[in-house]
This record gives C-alpha cells, sequence and structure tokens, in this order.
C-alpha cells in the first residue's frame, strides 16, 4: 500500500527544493478531479528547447511536449503517422543509378499555439535549418545524399569540380606547409595529453622540476616529429584540404549567396514536398520525418542562408503545435500548460511541469508526492524501496548496451585481443549489480532492434585456460620469475581504462581479469578515472581497452562506430576496426529495405566484429520509470509501454486523480 509520509516535515531534510507539487496551492480543480498539475522529475537542465540545437536528453523531453513530429515511432520501432507522413518511390535511371523521392505530407488544419497554421513551408524551413552549411546542432540530415545538397551547402553550382580542385591541390604539400603541420601537430599534441604524460611515454627523461619543463619537452618532441615528419604527410593533406573546404565555404557564403536553394527538394503544394535522395537508404525517411515541425514565422523572419543567429535567438522560447504550451522556466521549473487547439485533442491534464531532481533523490521525492513521474537508475535496491512504497513503474529495454573495447591500434595481435575476451566472466558480474534488471548480451546491438540476430550465441566463453592458448599464440612465454613475456622480454601488459570502477556494473568483471592475468604472469592495469578523462583518453587512443556505453540506438546502421571511414581522428570509431568485408556489408544493410534480408545481412556483420575481438557486449540493461499512484491514473498509462512507446507518447489521455 502506498504509504503518504508527512511530506512538509521530510522535505525539509532533502537536498532539492521543490519549489511546485500536485499538494501546493493552484494544484487543485474541482471541474477536472483532485489535481490538474502532472509534476515530472528530471535531471539537470541545459535550458536549450530548440529541436535544432538541444544537447541534453531532458531538454528532448520538455520539447517533445512542445512540437509535433510529422512521424512517430512505434512501440515496436515502426515509424507511423503522426503530424504528417512520408512516402517513398524508388526511381530507377536510364544509366543505372536508383534515386529515392520521399514525399513528406503535414495534416491539414492544425495550428501552432499562437493560432498560426501550420503549412508545409514550415517543414521546409525546419530541413533548410538542419541543411545550412553553418548549422551546429547535433542533427544529422545534412549527411544524406539529397541531390542538390552539396551544391547549396558550399554555395556553388561547380561543387564536384571544386573538390576535385581541392582534393589534388590538398595532395601537394610544400616542405614549408609540412613543418607548420608538424608544429601543429605537436602543440595539439601537448594540449591534449600533457608534457608530463608526454615526458613518460617516450621517455624522454626530462626534469619535471625544470622551470623550463614543459619548453623542453615540446622541443624535444618537435624534434622526434620533424626526424619523421614523412609519416605525417597524409596527415597533413587531409589537415589542408579540411582547411581548403572551410575556407572555401566561408568565402563563398561573404561573397553574396549562389546557390539559393536544394534542388532535390520541391514544394508541391501547401501540404506536401519532396525530398529527391540519390540511392537508397533505411534511415533517410526516419531522418526526414522524425523531425518536429518549426514554425517558420516564428523562428525564421530573419533567417538566411549561413546566418543562424536569428534561429538561436528562440533556443529559450520554444513554441510548436504539440499537446503543450511553454509558458516558463525559472528557478529549475520548467512550466506548461495544455494546447487547445491539439490535433490529437487537448491533453486532459491541465499544467505540466518539469521539476529538477537529483537522481539520489528521485524515488524519494516520489513517495512523498513531490514528484508524479520520474526516470530513477534502476538497482535491485530501487525496485525493493517501490515494492515496500507501493509505487508504480514501467520496465522497459533500453535502446543501447555496455561493452568492454579493445583498441586494435595499441593491441594488433589478434591473438592477444582473443586472450583477453576469453578472461571476461560477464554473467556472475551482471547477475551481481543488475539481478533481473539486465541480462548479458551476445553481439554489440541493442536487442530492441528486429534486426539483432535473436539465436545469436556466446562467441569467447569465460576461460582462463583458452586464453593462456592464444598468449602462447601471440609469442607469449613464461619466463624463469613467472612473467608472461615476449621473445624481447617484454611483459604482457594491458591498461584499461574506467568511470567511477566503485558503482560500475563491470566492476566484476575487470576485477577478475586481474586476478587472472596476474595468475597467467601479464600485468593488468585498472585504471579509474573521471567519466570525462576516460572519454578524452578513448578519443586520443591512450588506452588499450575501455569499459563504455552506446545508447540511442534506433537503427542498425553501424557506419558511426564500426566503418573503416569511423576511424578519423575524433571518429567514433575507436577501436580500429578496419575491415573491406564489413563496410561493404554496413552500405549493403542500410541499402537493403527488406527485413529478413536485411537481419542476414546484420548477422554477418556482427559475426565479423566479434571475430575481430574488439568489442565485447556485456550487457542490456532496463529503464525505469516510476509513477507516483496517489496522483496520476495509471489505468490511463498506455496498455503496452516499450522503450519506443510511454506515458510521453500519449500525454494527451493520461489522467490525474
Amino acid at each position: 500500500m502506498f504509504k503518504r509520509i508527512a511530506a512538509i516535515l521530510l522535505a525539509a531534510c532533502m537536498t532539492i527544493s521543490f519549489a511546485s507539487c500536485n499538494n501546493g496551492e493552484g494544484g487543485q480543480d474541482p471541474t477536472q478531479g483532485k489535481y490538474d498539475t502532472l509534476v515530472i522529475g528530471v535531471s539537470p537542465l541545459n535550458g536549450v528547447f530548440s529541436p535544432f540545437f538541444y544537447t541534453s536528453a531532458y531538454d528532448a523531453q520538455v520539447i517533445d511536449m512542445v512540437f509535433s513530429p510529422i512521424c512517430v515511432l512505434d512501440a515496436d520501432n515502426v515509424m507511423i503517422p503522426a503530424a504528417g507522413s512520408i512516402s517513398a518511390e524508388q526511381i530507377d535511371g536510364d544509366n543505372g543509378q536508383v534515386q529515392t523521392k520521399y514525399t513528406v505530407k503535414v495534416q491539414e488544419g492544425m495550428k501552432f499555439t499562437d493560432g498560426e497554421p501550420v503549412t508545409i513551408d514550415d517543414v521546409l524551413f525546419t530541413y533548410y535549418v538542419y541543411l545550412d552549411p553553418n548549422y551546429d546542432g547535433m542533427g544529422t540530415m545534412n549527411t544524406l545524399p539529397i541531390v542538390g545538397l552539396n551544391e547549396y551547402k558550399y554555395d556553388t553550382p561547380d561543387y564536384s569540380q571544386k573538390i576535385a580542385e581541392f582534393q589534388q591541390q590538398s595532395q601537394n604539400i610544400t616542405d614549408e606547409e609540412l613543418d607548420a603541420f608538424v608544429e601543429k601537430y605537436t602543440d595539439l599534441d601537448m594540449q591534449n595529453y600533457g608534457a608530463a604524460y608526454i615526458n613518460e611515454a617516450l621517455g624522454l627523461g626530462l626534469d619535471e622540476s625544470a622551470a623550463d619543463f614543459e619548453e623542453q619537452v615540446r622541443a624535444a618532441y618537435l624534434a622526434m616529429n620533424m626526424e619523421s615528419k614523412e609519416d605525417l604527410r597524409a596527415d597533413a593533406q587531409a589537415d589542408k584540404y579540411d582547411q581548403l573546404i572551410a575556407g572555401f565555404v566561408t568565402g563563398n557564403l561573404s561573397d553574396g549567396i549562389d546557390v539559393e536553394s536544394i534542388s532535390g527538394i520541391e514544394r508541391i503544394d501547401d501540404y506536401t514536398c519532396t525530398v529527391l535522395v540519390d540511392g537508397i537508404s533505411i534511415t533517410a525517411d526516419r531522418q526526414l520525418a522524425l523531425q518536429p515541425i518549426l514554425p517558420e514565422h516564428y523562428y525564421g523572419p530573419d533567417f538566411q542562408k549561413g546566418d543562424l543567429s536569428a534561429v538561436h535567438a528562440k533556443d529559450a522560447a520554444p513554441m510548436g503545435s504539440g499537446p503543450y504550451i511553454f509558458q516558463s522556466y525559472n528557478n529549475n521549473i520548467v512550466s506548461l500548460t495544455a494546447n487547445p487547439d491539439y490535433y490529437k485533442g487537448e491533453p486532459k491534464i491541465k499544467n505540466l511541469k518539469f521539476q529538477v531532481v537529483s537522481e539520489d533523490d528521485k524515488v524519494n521525492a516520489t513517495i512523498l508526492g513531490d514528484i508524479d513521474i520520474t526516470d530513477p537508475s534502476a538497482s535491485i535496491e530501487v525496485m525493493e524501496q517501490l515494492h515496500e512504497e507501493g509505487i508504480e513503474y514501467s520496465l522497459v529495454d533500453n535502446n543501447g548496451y555496455g561493452y568492454i573495447a579493445i583498441n586494435a591500434k595499441r593491441v594488433p595481435d589478434i591473438n592477444v585481443r582473443k586472450g583477453l575476451m576469453h578472461l571476461m566472466n560477464r554473467g556472475p558480474a551482471i547477475e551481481a549489480y543488475y539481478g533481473e534488471l539486465a541480462e548479458v548480451i551476445e553481439r554489440p546491438m541493442t536487442t530492441t532492434l528486429a534486426e539483432y540476430p535473436d539465436d545469436a550465441t556466446e562467441y569467447y566463453g569465460y576461460s582462463p585456460e583458452k586464453a593462456a592458448e592464444y598468449f602462447e599464440k601471440a609469442g607469449y612465454t613464461k619466463d624463469a620469475s613467472g612473467k608472461l613475456v615476449n621473445s624481447d622480454g617484454e611483459q604482457l601488459s594491458i591498461e584499461i581504462g574506467i568511470g567511477e570502477l566503485s558503482n560500475h556494473p563491470a566492476a566484476g568483471i575487470l576485477t577478475q581479469m586481474k586476478i587472472d592475468m596476474d595468475a597467467l604472469g601479464a600485468e593488468f592495469i585498472i585504471s579509474d578515472m573521471d567519466p570525462n578523462v576516460l572519454f578524452d583518453r578513448m578519443q586520443n587512443d591512450d588506452l588499450d581497452m575501455f569499459v563504455a556505453a552506446w545508447g540511442n540506438a534506433n537503427d542498425c546502421d553501424l557506419t558511426q562506430i564500426f566503418s573503416s571511414s569511423s576511424t578519423v581522428p575524433g571518429g567514433s570509431n575507436r577501436v580500429w576496426l578496419q575491415d573491406e568485408e564489413l563496410d561493404k556489408l554496413i552500405l549493403q544493410s542500410t541499402q537493403t529495405l527488406d527485413l529478413e534480408e536485411r537481419s542476414e545481412i546484420v548477422a554477418q556483420e556482427l559475426d565479423i566484429i566479434m571475430d575481430w575481438a574488439v568489442y565485447m557486449p556485456i550487457y542490456q540493461r532496463k529503464n525505469l520509470i516510476i509513477y507516483n499512484p496517489e496522483v496520476v491514473n495509471t489505468d490511463t498509462l498506455p496498455e503496452r509501454v516499450t522503450t519506443y512507446w510511454t506515458y510521453a507518447s500519449e500525454i494527451e489521455n493520461l489522467e490525474l486523480h
């Protein structure tokens, strides 16, 4: 039974002051029931409530209430019509070229919350912001091969010719340009790694107490780079190409706009447009249709190509056609009111508030009645508390997974990598940490995707004996002192980075690995660090292994994390997996519309990745949503709550007591 605790007394002890709650002034409306305000507890907000430029998942929760997208994902991750629809037509050219024409429609009769009608011009405006040459948000629509997009982005009808010229120019690196790049490369490494680290890593042996220590390290490191500068020629060529492109765009826009529109995007009528894309893509329709519709008259009256300042000016004051109208953001509270003109019908809950609450306080705040819906991290202890207090909840699969990675650039011998894989005892560690709130998975892909191979079996079972066999294949044997060394007498030594080891589900796996590596005569260094430092070291190829997680995966395209093209500096292929067959399969899967055929291709991709021994998936966890049953009428929640379909998906139907 739900326990109503003396809220006034206990709330005073909490670290967050809840300025607005259902029991407070204005929380009751006799015409609608006891409560008329739903309070949703969220982690800290950035206050950027623009679909174009937000960076926080919690800001996105607010955005979802204010805007209407063309389409949404249903409970099974299938895209369905919402404020509009999208359809596709394959076009086969005489020269064998294949293109896809997408027809995008918006519903007639919809209104923005200021009363202005929603038309296709608002959709086109939204597209053009995402596709602007100077777009600086997280959206990736500008990666689609839309016909005419490159000419628009680079503001020249001669895009292909200019690119060919820049590619040629970038190959011709003079000695002076190469020297300048070596200087730049040295300075970047000094910034990224620091003088002390470079001194130790390169064995320079310089005195850290010297007043000019940093200058000494830079001079020594620069001298070494100058000796091997030819090895950096390819990087210098790529850098020159990037500079030519950046200067070209800036220069073209500064002397006036030459290409006013994107030839592949066409306005058909007030409610219809078409978008022509080269080739076939399984993600293009989602890129085009899952975007919220933003009102041109509000965000774009002063919008000009190459200048997004007017659009940015509205970042903190969103306005759309969604179920709720933005009112204010003050004192860590976002206030919204129901939109009477919402195309699905006016929401039954009059007021909506998003209240910032610390992760540690989410459960207690719900028990106290200060928060009505929130998303604490699921743990065995939390679930016991929910059951004890009678708090209702939903558990859904997270559309991501945790993994342990091995950097193939730093650990190039596949036998060493396979040996390490056989030392990962995943089951006991995940069971101890999560209980029934997570499961061990066998392939590096979230199981929420239809393409995940349900028949996948264990690829590398836990076996110190097999690990020893692989290390022996790699040329490692025990010396007289019991150390596992190679032919040069060097001990096998591996460093793994992890963020906040003491509260991490992989902690048990690493602890067992260290025990086993010690027994084998190898060195296993567990470096516990701040997550931001971990990310930097991962990006800089400064760790042999690392523990991380991948999330928000709504499709099976593995290009970003596993294609050879993503091994560039700053790319997301942080394990240096470069496989031509895998690259071909990834491209093929993104162009295969038949689910069964695509699933077979994806299964082959995942097997190749596993065979490379660079990625060990360790768990797929559950996300938790909890509800205050005294306030929320849980009978009005969606019949089926999943990863992609929650209370927010049917917010207009949700009721309070």
